[in-house]
């Protein structure tokens, strides 16, 4: 099967792929962990998503099938690759997406549960020393923050202007990277409970 990525498929494509295929929590895991770690193994996967061979497998084969992501090998071992890079959504016409709200708003939650739950699992792992030496350096932390509303949309504003100025960096640099390419060190957003 040749290979596309997400630049061979048009938006319709992409939304059947969410539709049939990422509506799944541990298949989403997986592709972000892939995603996040190109050359990512089988096994380095199973130690972060915590699940059985068995399973893991299951969805890789799957992903694969359906051209989301690829394998290399090298030295006897499978390494993971992404096919199709679903934050490409996040740059197409609103229009593109109409009628698609709620695939596309279950996928964007799956991403932020699939990084709750790697640290989640990360943390459930680590022996009380660990832990303890993990709170004087500035390891990956999830924390809540609660506020007025106001204060929520004083701070989105602000957000806002920071992404946009992100983006402009971006444009004006002309790269094809993105931000979601660099390794995560915090990871932090806002969530509106109201």
């Amino acid at each position: 099967m040749a290979e596309k990525n997400s630049k061979d498929l048009s938006t319709h494509e992409i939304f059947e792929l969410i539709r049939k295929v990422m509506l799944d929590p541990t298949r989403v895991a997986i592709w972000f962990e892939v995603l996040r770690k190109p050359g990512i193994t089988a096994k380095e996967l199973m130690n972060v998503i915590l699940i059985q061979k068995t399973a893991m497998y299951y969805h890789l084969k799957l992903l694969e099938e359906r051209s989301i992501i690829k394998i290399k090998r090298s030295e006897g071992l499978k390494h993971y690759y992404i096919l199709l890079n679903f934050f490409d959504l996040f740059q197409v016409d609103k229009k593109e997406i109409e009628g698609k709200e709620r695939e596309f708003r279950i996928f964007s939650l799956l991403i932020a549960n699939s990084l709750m739950q790697r640290e989640i699992n990360q943390l459930s792992m680590m022996s009380e020393n660990q832990f303890k030496e993990s709170e004087k350096t500035p390891v990956n932390k999830i924390g809540m923050w609660f506020c007025t509303k106001e204060k929520l949309e004083m701070i989105k504003q602000e957000f806002a202007a920071l992404w946009n100025k992100i983006k402009d960096v971006d444009e004006k640099e002309d790269t094809q990277e993105s931000i979601i390419n660099a390794d995560f060190t915090f990871f932090w957003g806002l969530a509106d409970f109201t």
